[in-house]
């Protein structure tokens, strides 16, 4: 495969690239200036640095959430009921909704966490377990799957490397040599880069 551009924004714990990933991402306001995404409807999806790990959720969905699945069934859901009661642009909004479920991949999620799971070594048992029993270890295994899983035109991922095995760190490192999706990273892994 041919050459990636890149760039690189260079700096000391604590100054900010974390921050910023979170501004691009969208869930950080920012003190100046605008974020834009070009084109409009490119998807954009975050890998945190930590997971998050809630009592509530179970590893399917936190797969589910952060491949931005659950957000867009919430919302191709809401499309449906407006459509189903001939609200004014409905027809608009559905057809806007059902392409960002589409390009997210979301038909077939199921499918592709189950095979993507195995090739991780992560146990069909571990996707019913809720994400706040994981182990370093499972977590980062959740969130090497969610990456895998996820169609996002644009990735931020936020030191994806921590508490990843040898054989994580090499489909980490396959993912990102072949994706076509752009992608924005921090990491204190000279290796990695």
């Amino acid at each position: 495969s041919g050459a990636r551009a890149t760039d690189r924004v260079v700096g000391p714990n604590g100054v900010g690239k974390s921050t910023l990933l979170r501004a691009l991402a969208g869930l950080q306001p920012v003190d100046r200036g605008t974020v834009t995404t070009t084109p409009p409807d490119a998807t954009v999806g975050y890998l945190a640095q930590e997971p998050e790990r809630r009592p509530d959720e179970t590893v399917a969905e936190l797969i589910a959430r952060r491949t931005g699945v659950t957000e867009a069934n919430r919302e191709l859901n809401a499309a449906t009921a407006d459509l189903a009661i001939g609200a004014a642009g409905a027809d608009d909004r559905y057809s806007v909704e059902l392409d960002r479920w589409l390009a997210l991949g979301a038909a077939d999620l199921d499918v592709r966490v189950a095979e993507i799971a195995a090739e991780v070594g992560m146990s069909a048992q571990l996707l019913g377990q809720p994400t706040a029993t994981l182990s370093g270890g499972e977590a980062a295994r959740a969130g090497l799957v969610a990456l895998l899983a996820a169609q996002f035109d644009i990735v931020l991922l936020d030191e994806p490397t921590n508490d990843l095995d040898l054989a994580g760190l090499d489909i980490l490192e396959s993912w990102v040599r072949s994706t076509n999706a752009a992608i924005a990273l921090v990491s204190h892994d000279r290796e990695f880069l």
